[in-house]
């Protein structure tokens, strides 16, 4: 009698038999691809985001249109940018993490919406862009501002935000509250195009914000905040949460984390209105729908890392 035993219904032919080919192993899901159906909700609950947990603040940013929200504040090219932060999402960062005569830096200021907000609400501001086109169109607004009330001053500079140095020494420390958004493509123009994936637009956003911040290290002091907003991206058939990259970032940078926020880009609506239930043909295919921006709270700690200190 044979000492091997085989399975019922199979014949054994003195061999080892021939174990099953394991099914091949799903590809995990990055970090940095946004799943849930509600993305709001998601950030409320904090749901798949443990490396910055859920948002503490709903702000109110959306109750108007950005084109309402810059009447008669800004010039009417502003439209053209395509990446444009709330009014109201920067007036309310600039009235909650600084006070008037502060200094207000944004290295990556597109159209200007920090530093005309700034302005308005009687800061110093601090402007920087890798793209000539913004900085000129952000100049316009500056003295369109002025010329409409606002009592701030404000200086704009043609620069790459990733290698400020060597800074100026009137301005070392001076900074109190940095407020950007990070570009996922940090590009001066008439840079060669080629074709990006979506795992190369999240970690060049990572390795640009690691060179930006290391180089801002002379315009900052113990104490000065820094926030940081992004939006979830639809881009080749993933939502992208660009909130990964920049949390490794500042982690790598030694930031400590103060607090996220979800600031709203529609109207908070009454609380009995029951929105139209979608049908099958409208759900199918459906994209989530991006109704917030991600506001994340960083502070410089009062002990420097120990890097930083051959930078300043």
């Amino acid at each position: 009698m044979s000492d091997h035993t085989s399975r019922p219904g199979q014949s054994y032919n003195g061999h080892t038999p021939q174990l099953p080919a394991a099914a091949p192993r799903a590809a995990a899901t990055p970090a940095w691809v946004h799943t849930s159906a509600a993305p709001l909700q998601a950030a409320l609950a904090g749901i798949g985001q443990g490396h910055i947990g859920p948002a503490a603040t709903l702000w109110p940013t959306g109750q108007d249109s950005d084109a309402a929200q810059r009447a008669g504040r800004y010039i009417q090219q502003t439209a053209r940018h395509p990446q444009r932060t709330r009014p109201a999402l920067a007036a309310q960062a600039i009235d909650r993490y600084s006070r008037p005569g502060q200094t207000v830096f944004d290295p990556f200021v597109g159209c200007g919406t920090t530093v005309v907000e700034a302005v308005y609400a009687a800061r110093r501001a601090i402007g920087v862009d890798i793209d000539p086109r913004w900085v000129e169109l952000t100049e316009r607004n500056l003295r369109y501002a002025h010329r409409h009330g606002a009592t701030g001053a404000g200086w704009i500079e043609h620069h790459d935000a990733r290698y400020l140095s060597p800074v100026p020494r009137r301005l070392r420390g001076v900074v109190d509250l940095v407020l950007a958004t990070p570009p996922t493509r940090l590009e001066p123009s008439g840079y060669p195009a080629r074709r990006w994936s979506n795992e190369d637009v999240v970690r060049q956003l990572e390795t640009d914000l690691k060179l930006s911040l290391a180089s801002w290290i002379p315009l900052l002091h113990p104490g000065t905040t820094i926030v940081l907003t992004t939006r979830l991206l639809h881009r080749a058939h993933q939502l992208l949460d660009l909130t990964v990259p920049i949390a490794y970032a500042t982690e790598w940078a030694g930031l400590d984390f103060v607090e996220r926020i979800a600031a709203l880009r529609v109207p908070v609506r009454d609380v009995h209105h029951r929105p139209r239930p979608a049908t099958r043909s409208r759900r199918r295919g459906r994209r989530p729908r991006v109704v917030h921006d991600d506001v994340l709270v960083y502070r410089v700690p009062d002990v420097l890392p120990t890097w930083w200190r051959g930078r300043r």
